[in-house]
């Protein structure tokens, strides 16, 4: 059959729009599909253009979405079903609003085993399979919502083929190689949805079979796509001895927690390996905000963790959430000196967003305070809940400054004259997006929006 994949590009200017990686779901069921014989392309406009009339005239179309991407994805289904393809959407969103989806496509993949589910669905469609025999698949029956049950979960991640980014149009833009090494994540941050999608085990490949997907697709640099690369450092150490010991020392990335720089010897390694960057969720510098996150870390691990980072050479990227029940105005401007006297490299202050699918979405619209359910402003960088200690618009605007003071024109003039250009790079990105969000005419209505509400939780003034 003829399968067209698409992952719509995100709705806004972000810190990451420079970075162009798509997810690895759409890649995954490409190999899995192209291995049974079939003509797979995935289309991300991040990466190249659709070509629409080739969507048109495909037998299937299988759409990829997130909470911020979902409201494209139901646009691009409601185009597409006119021409003839059936349209099945996927991802973290769509496993939570089922129902919602199934008024803009004919199929919606919940959970994991999307390959298999896909190669299962074509046979459906070629006649050999019935539709109740997919797991993970919602359909209309006679117009009522049938929603199989969902598929086990993966039990050994080396079972599934490497991701194919060469069937994505475009894939010679990609300059970074996305590489998965283990799913899951026990920590269970209420505001997360990796644990709703992925469950709290940890799940991992072996080193043998990460290590022949580098081998196979030897990368110009790696972004390992982790939720947390260390969450099991003997592993961690294996893999990182054996890309030494076999040369395949390439610049990589990754998402770890901070506790990982309590061992040394794996710090060695990354830094031995090629690790460059670092990106971590230290979420708030309020411990009250950190323990109501039930993160696990206290703010003098996330001060020692940047110390010992910078010890070894390696950058920082630190991602906080801000809006908790337990933050002002002030925590905004507290975070952000925080990470200037911390010498934190890059920061990204993403707006606490209540997600389908997490304990705190459904807490906040039990209580009434979300306000805002157009899906494309959930990326973190809008306010669509209402604060406990602030209006919408006050934290919204504590946000903007904070990052206007960290990514300021005395940032970047700091950076220049003192010869630190890689840093001047990424100071320049996140100068430029910022200013850029805050022009952007639907931001501008936002905001002024924003203005009118002056909402505050009940009882508070």
């Amino acid at each position: 059959m003829k399968i067209r994949l698409i992952e719509p590009e995100p709705p806004n200017l972000n810190t990451f729009s420079f970075v162009h990686l798509p997810r690895l779901g759409l890649p995954l069921i490409a190999a899995k599909l192209k291995a049974h014989g079939h003509d797979v392309v995935i289309y991300a406009p991040q990466l190249a253009p659709i070509d629409w009339q080739d969507v048109y005239s495909a037998d299937i179309v299988g759409i990829s979405t997130t909470t911020s991407t979902a409201t494209t994805g139901y646009d691009y289904a409601d185009d597409i079903r006119p021409h003839g393809p059936k349209v099945v959407i996927g991802g973290s969103h769509v496993t939570f609003m089922a129902d919602e989806a199934l008024a803009h496509t004919d199929f919606v993949a919940r959970g994991e085993g999307g390959d298999d589910l896909m190669l299962e669905l074509v046979e459906c469609l070629e006649g050999k399979r019935e539709l109740e025999d997919v797991r993970g698949l919602s359909f209309l029956r006679d117009g009522v919502a049938v929603h199989n049950e969902l598929r086990d979960r993966c039990a050994n991640l080396d079972d599934l083929p490497f991701p194919d980014l060469s069937a994505i149009h475009g894939s010679e833009n990609l300059h970074t190689t996305p590489i998965m090494t283990s799913w899951g994540c026990p920590f269970n941050c209420n505001f997360c949805s990796v644990t709703a999608m992925f469950g709290k085990k940890y799940r991992f490949r072996s080193a043998d079979s990460v290590l022949a997907e580098i081998r196979e697709k030897r990368p110009r640099k790696i972004f390992f796509y982790d939720d947390n690369m260390a969450a099991d450092r003997r592993r961690l150490k294996d893999l990182l001895r054996r890309m030494i010991a076999e040369d395949l020392v390439v610049p990589w990335s990754t998402q770890v927690r901070t506790d990982v720089t309590k061992d040394e010897e794996l710090l060695d390694l990354m830094k031995r390996s090629g690790c460059s960057i670092v990106y971590l969720g230290l979420e708030s510098v309020s411990q009250e905000t950190l323990d109501s996150y039930d993160k696990h870390q206290t703010v003098d691990d996330i001060i020692a963790a940047l110390k010992k980072f910078h010890e070894y050479g390696i950058n920082t990227h630190g991602m906080f959430v801000l809006g908790a029940d337990s933050d002002t105005a002030q925590t905004v401007r507290d975070t952000v000196a925080f990470a200037m006297k911390n010498k934190i490299d890059t920061i990204m202050l993403n707006i606490l967003t209540p997600l389908p699918g997490t304990p705190q979405f459904n807490e906040l619209d039990a209580q009434g305070r979300i306000f805002d359910k157009r899906w494309q402003l959930y990326d973190a960088h809008h306010v669509v809940f209402v604060p406990k200690n602030m209006t919408p618009y006050e934290l919204q605007r504590e946000v903007l400054r904070g990052y206007m003071r960290f990514y300021s024109l005395r940032q970047w003039l700091k950076y220049f004259f003192t010869f630190r250009f890689a840093k001047l790079l990424f100071q320049s990105w996140g100068w430029w997006i910022i200013r850029m969000w805050r022009k952007d005419k639907r931001n501008q209505a936002f905001m002024n929006a924003l203005k009118t509400l002056r909402l505050r939780p009940e009882g508070h003034p």
